[in-house]
């Protein structure tokens, strides 16, 4: 045993995209949730909802990888 926790067999998440208007122009905005913790993030690009999944433990990134 390496000492490595593996991720959940299966996760549940509930993602929200709604669109926002201003002086800027329109954007789109995310809410992310992972309904087994109940943790929450929210975020304006893929990347950080991404980092949303790394952070919680079930994207790993490719060195994790078998």
């Amino acid at each position: 045993m390496t000492g490595e926790s593996s991720p959940p067999p299966t996760s549940t998440f509930v993602i929200r995209f709604w669109r926002e208007w201003s002086a800027a122009g329109p954007r789109w905005r995310g809410q992310i949730k992972h309904v087994e913790s109940g943790e929450t993030a929210t975020f304006l690009d893929w990347n950080q909802m991404l980092d949303f999944f790394r952070r919680i433990g079930i994207w790993l990134n490719k060195a994790h990888q078998p």
